[in-house]
């Protein structure tokens, strides 16, 4: 049975994976989408419908300003996704690097990588995102480099304790006597053996980073008025919560759905990894 087979083996016969798949599939799907499914355009306002209730004209009923809460959470996936997956795809690009250099070299390399590590683990993870982006300034852009910049550690961390042991492996030890550098080894030997954590946990950060970036939208250090967001859009509607409940709950339900579909993917993906429950498949 090839990989893909055994993949997609496992997925049919594992409810959280294929319920998390799915939510991951429907939100890319949407925020690809977004023009085609959204009945109206993201600010387009009608003063006549200023905080109607959800109905048919408003499945989602609209917010202070008469916007169409539903197409602006659809639009909304645009930023929250377009913010959380180039986040940590940089994390995993720089931080990864550093996992396997320190894991691999050992030493003072990976005592000075560790204890710069150790620092940053120190700091409370919101507090750190809002300093960086209050000195960088509110943009999209700084937010994605911000994020990154949080999670860099963590992927660094995962990436070198596998590094520790397969390093010590036959093959790594054969490959070293054959004349292969070091950046060879790394490359064709260590980093294909230490992929299966560095995904998973990738997976996983998926959705911190989502919530990281909602949380900031909702302070004002993320999107910036008049583009959708659902944390920025979570954020504006307390204000008027009283009038208009709905204005945050569906922003806040969208959240929550697309933070569960990342961690049913991620926990599916660690038991897939598993080799216990690989035998079993």
């Amino acid at each position: 049975m090839s990989g893909s087979q055994r993949f997609v083996r496992y997925t049919l016969k594992d409810p959280a994976m294929l319920f998390g798949l799915l939510i991951v599939v429907g939100l890319v799907t949407m925020a690809v989408l977004a023009p085609l499914l959204a009945p109206y355009g993201a600010n387009e306002r009608a003063l006549s419908d200023i905080l109607q209730v959800p109905g048919a004209a408003h499945v989602f009923g609209t917010d202070i300003q008469g916007r169409d809460i539903f197409s602006r959470i659809i639009y909304g996936s645009q930023v929250s996704l377009g913010v959380a997956f180039p986040a940590v795809l940089l994390a995993v690009l720089v931080g990864v690097p550093i996992g396997l250099v320190s894991g691999y070299s050992g030493g003072w390399v990976d005592l000075v990588a560790m204890r710069v590590f150790d620092i940053l683990f120190a700091f409370p993870t919101l507090l750190l995102a809002v300093t960086i982006v209050a000195v960088m300034g509110a943009s999209l852009t700084n937010l994605i480099i911000t994020i990154a910049i949080l999670y860099i550690p963590r992927m660094a961390v995962v990436a070198r304790a596998p590094t520790l042991s397969v390093k010590t492996r036959d093959f790594v030890a054969a490959a070293r006597v054959a004349g292969a550098k070091d950046g060879r080894i790394v490359l064709r030997h260590v980093l294909p053996n230490v992929l299966a954590p560095i995904l998973v946990e990738a997976s996983l950060l998926l959705s911190v980073a989502l919530l990281t970036e909602s949380a900031l939208s909702f302070l004002g250090l993320g999107a910036q008025p008049p583009t959708p967001s659902w944390g920025a859009d979570l954020g504006r509607g307390r204000q008027y919560m009283l009038l208009g409940p709905w204005q945050v709950v569906f922003p806040g339900l969208v959240i929550m759905v697309a933070v569960l579909g990342f961690n049913l993917l991620g926990d599916a993906l660690r038991d897939y990894f598993d080799p216990r429950i690989r035998k079993l498949l």
